[in-house]
């Protein structure tokens, strides 16, 4: 039968002959027989263990877990065990990893909007992302009672013209110009935004904030800090101070007054 030295040995599996010592010194790999000299010697069955030892901590074992199995009488079984176990805890990382990549490419987005970068306007950014979602759903909702909206005013002027009958458009237009009158408020309420030159969170007038040139992300604005007028970015924020006699508020000097 074929014997290895502890450097045969390394070679063939292709790790270090350190890795092979480790592994005795840990108990998972202990040599069949000795020279005279006291130099480990490995066989066959050393040389398949230590390749299923490889395996295992190739797939993310612990060599913990790898003694365990070893040690057992009943190999398959506690394999099967633990092999659920770290098919489970790689899906949670698979999971992990894959919103890490989410807020990555979030933060490049973000970073599109913002001149300098500094602790302050990163701070900003933990804000934006973190409310990100909140902000989408808002959009949802608004997008899905504009909808009931339209429907409700075209829905009376068909039956107004069909039958002649005028005053229920009458009723569905003024129903559909308070709805949109409530939903505009409770968008100017909730929302604040963020200058790209010095990452200022702000809530401007809902005059400034009406006719200001904006696409679904972004707003053009004066900012109350700086006073550029800067294409600022939209965040949810519900907790920002409201404007007062038309003035624009800045909610970092709020918060860091509190």
């Amino acid at each position: 039968m074929a014997q290895y030295s502890t450097g045969e040995l390394a070679k063939l599996t292709g790790v270090t002959v350190r890795t092979v010592q480790y592994y005795d010194e840990k108990g998972l790999l202990k040599p069949s027989d000795l020279t005279d000299g006291g130099r480990r010697l490995y066989s066959e069955t050393d040389l398949t263990t230590l390749r299923a030892i490889l395996l295992l901590k190739d797939l993310g074992f612990s060599l913990k877990d790898i003694h365990v199995c070893l040690s057992a009488n009943g190999f398959s079984p506690i394999l099967a065990l633990l092999m659920d176990q770290q098919e489970s805890e790689l899906k949670s990382r698979i999971k992990e990893d894959a919103d890490k990549i989410e807020r990555i490419k979030e933060l490049r987005e973000q970073l599109k909007h913002m001149n300098s970068i500094n602790t302050d306007s990163l701070g900003a950014i933990a804000t934006i992302m973190g409310n990100r979602k909140k902000l989408r759903r808002m959009h949802f909702a608004m997008i899905g009672i504009g909808l009931v909206m339209d429907a409700a005013w075209i829905g009376a002027l068909i039956y107004a013209i069909i039958s002649g009958i005028w005053w229920p458009f009458v009723l569905g237009l003024l129903f559909a110009i308070i709805l949109g009158i409530g939903i505009s408020v409770y968008y100017f309420s909730h929302v604040a935004y963020v200058c790209p030159e010095d990452g200022t969170i702000f809530r401007p007038s809902i005059a400034k904030m009406f006719f200001s040139k904006h696409t679904p992300s972004t707003r053009t604005l004066i900012c109350p800090t700086c006073h550029q007028k800067e294409v600022c970015l939209e965040i949810y924020a519900p907790d920002a101070p409201s404007c007062k006699d038309g003035k624009d508020t800045i909610w970092n000097q709020c918060k860091d007054s509190n």
